[in-house]
């Protein structure tokens, strides 16, 4: 139970917390370009723990929550540069506190497959 709360904690209160804090950076080549480089790496790592690692994902607690550790910060690089994009594109003040709730709501989404994966486990 603890487990899931921790969890639950994560998710709605970092998750959104590192997403806003992309949503301010500026809007550059540089910043574009990081971001894109870490979601290609985090996908990699991940995709290398899952089948090619010596220690693969269920085999290995910590490799298994890392890897899913790297697909979460992924979806929120997703989400950042998504964002970004389109605050670039619609810079109104309005446009941008509304794609700052969606894009933080959306890094939410992994708990309820969590969610989910639990209910129909049980």
């Amino acid at each position: 139970m603890a487990l899931w709360l921790v969890l639950f904690l994560i998710i709605f209160g970092l998750g959104p917390w590192i997403f806003l804090r992309l949503f301010r950076l500026p809007t550059t080549r540089a910043v574009l370009f990081g971001l894109f480089a870490f979601l290609v790496m985090a996908i990699a790592v991940s995709l290398w723990l899952q089948g090619v690692a010596p220690v693969p994902w269920g085999a290995n607690v910590w490799a298994t929550w890392i890897g899913m550790t790297l697909i979460w910060a992924a979806w929120i690089a997703v989400l950042a540069l998504a964002a970004l994009a389109w605050r670039q594109r619609d810079p109104r003040p309005a446009m941008r506190r509304w794609i700052g709730v969606i894009g933080a709501m959306g890094t939410t989404v992994p708990w309820f497959g969590l969610a989910a994966a639990r209910l129909l486990s049980s």
